[in-house]
């Protein structure tokens, strides 16, 4: 069987939490309801 793990590639440390910029970079993406994600 596989066992899939969705990592990122390089570790990400996040500081500050910016609610405004996650929206547009996940609209960059193809919207919250992208099936590709």
């Amino acid at each position: 069987m596989w066992n899939y793990e969705k990592r990122l590639m390089y570790p990400v440390k996040i500081k500050n939490k910016n609610p405004e910029l996650a929206k547009f970079i996940i609209a960059q993406y193809g919207g919250a309801c992208c099936k590709r994600l």
